[in-house]
């Protein structure tokens, strides 16, 4: 089965954790690999990481936050990819995070791989379409997909089985507050 979860909305990645950490309890391996934004501060990818299991692996291909420290980011959002700040190294860290899900896929020891901010990388980076469009379609029998971002296209959107889209209706962030470690990281 091919989820997505898309929108404007708050809890793409938070649904996809909770169908990865509900997939793993009932026994499947999971790989979980999050694109465009690092690992150092999501609590989610430090709860992963303490489960210290060979069944449930979390990887991130994305700009780690310089302000590891912070409650809240004091800087203009750097770690964050857009269309307008993408660099040569957040193309590498991309390439490299998809050179890894195809290995792993090939070596077929997944029941379900995440794939965290893929809508985005689709949108952002037209040279990795074809190679996304692969290994969407590259699934052995019986290997689940989830994919998160914003803006899903119709390209993906018609290879899914499943599409969640999370609609903005009210966030704190519109008054001008700030991220709350443990809810929004």
């Amino acid at each position: 089965m091919l989820l997505i979860f898309t929108g404007n909305g708050k809890g793409k990645t938070s649904s996809a954790v909770g169908i990865a950490l509900r997939a793993w309890g009932q026994g499947k391996r999971v790989l979980f690999v999050s694109f465009l934004k690092g690992n150092n501060r999501a609590g989610e990818f430090k709860a992963i990481r303490c489960l210290n299991t060979p069944f449930f692996k979390v990887y991130s291909f994305g700009r780690e936050c310089p302000y590891s420290e912070a409650d809240c980011c004091p800087g203009k959002r750097e770690c964050i990819v857009y269309g307008d700040n993408i660099s040569a190294g957040d193309y590498q860290r991309v390439q490299q995070g998809l050179d890894l899900v195809g290995r792993e896929m090939a070596a077929g020891d997944w029941d379900l791989i995440v794939l965290d901010e893929m809508v985005n990388v689709f949108n952002l980076f037209p040279a990795c379409r074809e190679t996304i469009l692969k290994l969407m379609n590259g699934r052995k029998p019986g290997m689940d997909m989830v994919l998160t971002g914003r803006n899903c296209s119709p390209e993906l959107a018609a290879q899914a089985d499943l599409i969640s889209e999370l609609v903005a209706v009210r966030h704190p962030f519109s008054r001008g507050s700030k991220a709350k470690r443990g809810i929004d990281y």
